[in-house]
């Protein structure tokens, strides 16, 4: 990260003494006794810590473990934090997979066995080093705190047969079966961030008291404790590795509510913002307008939200009734009226951006006239002149789940129920807690739902397996296998062949389209907003969904080194104003 200096001196002589201001370190007024004494001798300045206070919404009650599922937490855990805390074997930028723990990598022709050489003289956080016997138990571990949800978040633990550790720094993965996703499940860091051994009991299980009052990663902050009930506070990890972030500390403020958000940025409270998920559309306009903060938007889509159907019952198991909310949504408008550019407008179910996705498939433009076609050869007209459509006497009434935990996921679900009551049907939209969302959906308790890919490394990969029967635990993808060649995602699954996985994604890529299987509406892509007289910018990180505290480039003080280099210069007469470093 880049350094940005702002340096400013006053200068005043009174009698003997000399003082000495570094511009941007808040240096406590000495005794004039002090000053002579520092001027005569090296002076021994300790730095003021820098610390940034960001925010989330909710707390970690699940603690500071890798791995977060839903049978450990009823929400994200420290899922959007974990890089600022753990690394993984490897690293998804620019559009290829990178060293990170592991510094090369070897494949075997079968595509059966992967071979990594580790970086030298990593430790975790506590000084234990971060060799080949802890990656292995990291990633034996990681299997079995999954449980039930092993799958969920990636095939490949699936699918590993063993994991050796010939030596320290080699750690070879073998496989039952080939499986293409394999160096990308390998760096997603939830379950895949290397923990400390130390963390796991003699069956692997993980040491949840433990990991409520500490990270043991080999990141670049680690927590050790710290919470006041309302705010967490993390410290460097003094054995990182990579380069020193800017920050010694950071601080997480637990806000629930994202007005409340936005009320703590104005006042101070926090310094930043960060993530689509806790800042509306509004807000972000409103903030953008404002000199007093800075605030970004990042240009590649996190991920895609859709509509998803209940194909198991009527009216979505007509295809032409999907095809008419193909029709009737008018995704501009949302991008741009509701959600006033902070998302993009979508037509396919994963950006073509992402690895395999770049697949020439059937796109639907706005035209409400098509939808009232459609419906009408569906056999649902308005047949009391109501403005709802019926047929056998069942009016055109849905239900449609969303949960507004998400930005301003909410105002979008309304304007979608407007769009389609503009062409006969009546949507009756329910807002629902996270928890009570994911029940309902893996129950079959809507008509349609708001839903997401699931954004990040996630995508394509683990979204496409869990269109598996046999593996998903997606109760809205899992449907699309119905219209798709048998056996073709598990096909995908253990494929080798590049050129057969590019040929199983368009099929499955254009299928999902030509059936209405969905209705993608919109791209998240990340926000930001920040206190422009603490921070200059933020950078997102690679895989933008997740918060790096060391992408954020804060305006901040003089380093110590520097601070007494300007003090030796103020006492000797030789620091003029105007100076410059």
């Amino acid at each position: 990260m880049k350094m940005f200096f702002a340096v400013a001196a006053a200068l005043s002589i009174c009698t003997n003494t000399a003082v000495a201001v570094c511009a941007s370190a808040d240096i406590e007024s000495e005794t004039s006794d002090s000053k002579t004494s520092a001027a005569n001798s090296d002076v021994s300045q300790s730095e003021e810590s820098k610390s940034v206070t960001l925010c989330e919404s909710w707390t970690f009650d699940a603690g500071f473990y890798a791995v977060v599922h839903g049978g450990m937490s009823s929400n994200y855990g420290i899922s959007y934090w974990g890089h600022n805390f753990y690394d993984t074997l490897v690293v998804y930028e620019d559009g290829e997979y990178k060293g990170s723990l592991a510094e090369k990598w070897d494949v075997s022709e079968d595509g059966k066995e992967y071979t990594f050489t580790l970086r030298d003289g990593i430790k975790f956080s506590d000084g234990t080093p971060c060799d080949a016997t802890a990656v292995k138990k990291s990633l034996e571990a990681a299997a079995v705190n999954l449980g039930a949800y092993i799958g969920s978040y990636g095939k490949l633990m699936t699918v590993i047969d063993t994991i050796e550790a010939p030596d320290e720094s080699t750690v070879i993965i073998k496989l039952t079966q080939p499986y293409y996703g394999t160096l990308n499940d390998l760096s997603t860091c939830n379950p895949l961030g290397i923990v400390n051994p130390n963390g796991f009991n003699d069956d692997l299980t993980y040491k949840a008291d433990d990991f409520q009052t500490m990270t043991m990663g080999t990141g670049p902050y680690m927590y050790q404790g710290d919470f006041d009930g309302s705010v967490y506070t993390f410290v460097r990890n003094p054995y990182y590795w990579g380069e020193t972030p800017e920050a010694d500390t950071f601080k997480i403020k637990v806000i629930p509510d994202n007005d409340a958000k936005v009320l703590a940025l104005r006042s101070g409270e926090i310094d930043a913002i960060t993530g689509a998920a806790r800042l509306s559309a509004d807000a972000y306009t409103e903030l953008s307008a404002d000199s007093s903060f800075g605030t970004a938007i990042n240009d590649e889509p996190t991920l895609t939200n859709y509509i998803g159907f209940n194909m198991a019952k009527e009216p979505f198991d007509d295809k032409n009734v999907r095809l008419a909310v193909e029709y009737a949504i008018d995704r501009d408008s949302i991008s741009n009226d509701v959600f006033q550019g902070t998302m993009t407008p979508a037509d396919t179910l994963f950006s073509e951006s992402k690895p395999y996705c770049d697949v020439e498939a059937t796109v639907y433009s706005y035209d409400p006239d098509k939808a009232a076609q459609l419906l009408d050869e569906a056999g649902w007209k308005d047949s009391d002149g109501d403005g709802i459509r019926d047929k056998d006497g069942t009016p055109l009434e849905l239900t449609m789940l969303y949960t507004s935990d998400y930005g301003s996921i909410g105002d979008g679900m309304l304007a979608i129920a407007s769009q389609l009551g503009k062409v006969g049907f009546k949507v009756n939209v329910s807002d629902m807690d996270m928890m009570t969302y994911y029940e309902a959906s893996m129950n079959g308790e809507y008509d349609i739902i708001h839903y997401r890919t699931y954004g990040g490394s996630f995508d394509p990969f683990t979204v496409v397996t869990n269109m598996d029967p046999t593996v998903s635990a997606d109760p809205v993808a899992v449907q699309f296998a119905e219209f798709l060649p048998e056996g073709i995602v598990s096909e995908l699954d253990c494929s080798a062949d590049e050129s057969r996985i590019s040929e199983i994604y368009n099929t499955i890529l254009t299928t999902i389209p030509d059936e209405a299987l969905c209705v993608p509406f919109a791209n998240t892509v990340e926000l930001a907003a920040w206190n422009s007289d603490k921070i200059n910018g933020y950078e997102f990180c690679s895989d933008s969904q997740y918060v790096e505290v060391s992408g954020l480039d804060l305006k901040y003080h003089l380093p110590s080194d520097e601070c007494r280099f300007h003090e030796r210069l103020v006492f000797r007469g030789e620091f003029h104003l105007g100076h410059s470093q």
